[in-house]
């Protein structure tokens, strides 16, 4: 039994990857089953089919995906972690070029057929997740309107990373950073 759930982690794992990398079309059964070391049958044993294996990959991912943008709160301030959050987006445009897909949820939400898609609510409870913790970091630096401005500095991230990957860099994100100290601010 503990192969079956190792294949499946690595199933899920794979397709995470994939659209991380690629957005959903990059997701396909023959390339989620050759990256997991697994066939094709195998993914049809442990999910209805490739929607279902999407959405719950993208589901299991979303707390990594945060921490990775948000970074670790050790030692470092919430003004800090909020400018670094731009940084780090950054980086991995300019190190991905124009293989770059900007948010993998955005970029997830943008190929999903339609809303049923098992799928879309995963998109929207991730992207309410990263408003949450922008508001508690926006909190913590007193500003009064948090969950607004919460609202700003995620569209502005989404905005700027789409900008990103039009341009094929990450200069739009840094252009982005330098408006962020303005919205998050106190009061």
């Amino acid at each position: 039994m503990a192969g079956t759930r190792d294949a499946r982690q690595r199933i899920l794992d794979a397709a995470g990857e994939l659209v991380a990398t690629g957005g959903l079309a990059a997701a396909t059964p023959a390339a989620i089953a050759e990256r997991a070391g697994a066939g094709k049958m195998s993914l049809y044993r442990h999910f209805s089919g490739k929607d279902e294996l999407v959405a719950e990959a993208l589901a299991e991912q979303d707390l990594a995906y945060r921490v990775l943008l948000l970074g670790d709160s050790a030692d470092v301030s919430p003004r800090e972690r909020l400018l670094a959050m731009f940084d780090r987006a950054a980086g991995v445009a300019d190190r991905l070029g124009t293989r770059f897909i900007g948010c993998p949820y955005v970029s997830a939400r943008l190929d999903l057929p339609d809303d049923d898609h098992p799928a879309a609510p995963v998109v929207v409870a991730h992207k309410d997740g990263m408003r949450r913790e922008l508001a508690a970091l926006l909190t913590e630096i007193g500003v009064s309107d948090s969950e607004q401005r919460a609202h700003v500095v995620l569209m502005l991230l989404d905005g700027a990373a789409v900008h990103s990957v039009i341009h094929g860099n990450g200069d739009p994100l840094r252009a982005a950073r330098a408006a962020l100290p303005g919205l998050i601010s106190a009061p």
